[in-house]
C-alpha cells in the first residue's frame, strides 16, 4: 500500500511540474534496499571517544565516527567475541540509550583474525538551501578482531532510491545508486543510475548492460540523447539536460537474449571472428588472470590450502579442470571456451596452446563488451548464439536478499554433471 501511495505521488509531482525544451526530471521516493559494488569504507577507531561523546566505562570499548549525509555517525565497539556495538542513533552523544548490537560471525581472515557483520537501519538528515530532508539508510558494519589488541572497522551504505521519470508525456522506471561513502547523490561521478528502457517494468542491472549506467554517461531515451545535469543532494530529484553527444552503444547482456559477437586478434596475433564458432555451445570467461596462472598455481592459495581462495579463482581452475577431461575423454560436440583476459599484460607464452578448444583474447573492445563489475565473470552460450547463463551482480533489483558480490551462480565444481550443462552442449 506504502508503494502505491509513493508512486501516486511521483505521479502527481511530475504532472504539476513544468519541464523545459530538452530537460527530463525524475522523481524518486521510495528506498530500496541493495548493493553497491564498492568494498567498505575505513573507519578510524580509537580508545578515546570523539569530542561531545560519553565514554562506556570498559577499557575493551574502541570509538569511531563517520559521515552518512549531513548528519555524523558515532559508534563504539566492544572487543570481545563476538564483539558488542553500539550506534549513537539518536545523535545525542551518549550510546546507553541505544540498544547493543551482538556481531554476526562471517569467518577467520589473515593471521587468525576473526570478521563480524552488523545490520542497522540509521534515519540521516541531508542538508540543501537551509533545508532539510530525512532518508532511513540501511547501513552495515564490519568488524575484524586480531588476537592482540584493536579492532579493524569499515561500512557500506546499503540503499537505492527508485522512482519515475517523464519521458514525452510517458512514465518510466529509474533507480539511483549513490557509491560515495557519505552516500551523497550530489555527487554524480559517484552514481550509478538505471533506466527502465524497454519499459518492461524491471531495471536490468547488470553492469555495463542497456538499463544501468553510471551517472555521467550519455544515455539515449526514446532516440535522443540526455547527461545528468544536476542530482539532489538527498538523491528525490535528477535532471537530465539533452546533449549532441553520441550514447554509448550498449550490448543486451540477459538470459535468452542474442550474446554480442565480435572481431579481434588473439594472443597469438591470428585473427578471430566469433560468428565462426556460432553452432558449437560457447563459454565467456572475463578475468584477470591467466589460464596458466590457473593451471600452474598462480593464485594466491590456488591449491585451496586456506581460506582465502576466493570463489571465482575455485571456479575458473574448476572449469579448466573440468574441460580438460570433457576434451579428452568424452565423445561430444565442440566447446569453444573464450577466455577474455581483462589483466595489464599478456603475451602467447600465458596461453596453452595444446588445447584448441581455448581462445585467449586481450582485445580491449572485446573484454569490455563483456566486462563485469569486477572484471571477472562468466556467460554460457547456446548453439544458436544465445545467452543461456550468466552471472547475477551487485546491482541487484528487487525485493529478497540482496548478494554482496557477484553471484556465481554457474557451479563451481562438477560443472558437466549439471543437467542444463548437458542441454546447452546437446539439446541447443
Amino acid at each position: 500500500m506504502a508503494k502505491k501511495v509513493a508512486i501516486l505521488l511521483v505521479v502527481s509531482l511530475i504532472s504539476s511540474a513544468m519541464l523545459f525544451s530538452g530537460t527530463l526530471s525524475g522523481y524518486l521516493t521510495e528506498r530500496m534496499g541493495w548493493t553497491y559494488i564498492a568494498s567498505g569504507s575505513d573507519v578510524e577507531m580509537s580508545i578515546y571517544p570523539p569530542e561531545g561523546v560519553s565514554a562506556i566505562a570498559d577499557e575493551r570499548i574502541f570509538y569511531g565516527q563517520f559521515t552518512i549525509g549531513d548528519s555524523t555517525v558515532n559508534i563504539a565497539i566492544m572487543n570481545v567475541e563476538p564483539p558488542i556495538l553500539w550506534i549513537d542513533s539518536d545523535y545525542d552523544g551518549c550510546f546507553l540509550n541505544n540498544i547493543p548490537i551482538k556481531g554476526q560471525y562471517r569467518g577467520t581472515v589473515i593471521n587468525e583474525s576473526r570478521a563480524y557483520k552488523f545490520s542497522q537501519q540509521l534515519r540521516v538528515e541531508y542538508l540543501s538551501n537551509g533545508n532539510s530532508s530525512y532518508m532511513t539508510q540501511d547501513l552495515e558494519i564490519h568488524a575484524i578482531l586480531p588476537k592482540k589488541e584493536g579492532v579493524e572497522v569499515d561500512y557500506l551504505l546499503m540503499s537505492r532510491r527508485e522512482g519515475l521519470l517523464e519521458v514525452d508525456g510517458e512514465l518510466i522506471g529509474i533507480a539511483l545508486f549513490p557509491t560515495a561513502p557519505d552516500g551523497l547523490a550530489d555527487k554524480i561521478d559517484e552514481v550509478f543510475i538505471g533506466i527502465d528502457l524497454d519499459r518492461d517494468g524491471t531495471i536490468d542491472m547488470v553492469h555495463k548492460n542497456h538499463e544501468l549506467f553510471e551517472a555521467t554517461s550519455v544515455i539515449r531515451i526514446n532516440d535522443k540523447n540526455y547527461r545528468v545535469s544536476e542530482i539532489s543532494r538527498d538523491g528525490r530529484k535528477v535532471t537530465f539536460e539533452q546533449v549532441d553527444e553520441d550514447a554509448q552503444n550498449r550490448p543486451l547482456l540477459k538470459k535468452g537474449s542474442i550474446a554480442p559477437l565480435f572481431e579481434a586478434r588473439d594472443v597469438h596475433g591470428k585473427s578471430f571472428s566469433m560468428r565462426d564458432y556460432l553452432g558449437n555451445p560457447i563459454i565467456v570467461v572475463v578475468t584477470s588472470k591467466t589460464p596458466l596462472e590457473v593451471f600452474n598455481g598462480g593464485f594466491p592459495c590456488a591449491t585451496g590450502d586456506c581460506e582465502d581462495t576466493s570463489r571465482e579463482e575455485k571456479r575458473l581452475r574448476s572449469l579448466l579442470n573440468e574441460l580438460v577431461t570433457w576434451n579428452e575423454y568424452s565423445a561430444k560436440p565442440e566447446i569453444e571456451l573464450l577466455w577474455l583476459y581483462s589483466g595489464d599484460e599478456i603475451t602467447s607464452a600465458d596461453s596453452l596452446e595444446e588445447y584448441s578448444w581455448l581462445h585467449l583474447i586481450a582485445d580491449k573492445s572485446a573484454v569490455e563488451l563483456y566486462s563485469t563489475p569486477l572484471s571477472n565473470g562468466m556467460f554460457l552460450i547456446s548453439k544458436d548464439g544465445r545467452i543461456e547463463y550468466l552471472d547475477d551482480y551487485v546491482l541487484q533489483a528487487g525485493d529478497g536478499p540482496i548478494p554482496t558480490y557477484p553471484v556465481f551462480r554457474i557451479p563451481t565444481f562438477g560443472l558437466t554433471s549439471y543437467i542444463w550443462f548437458r542441454e546447452l552442449v546437446f539439446d541447443k
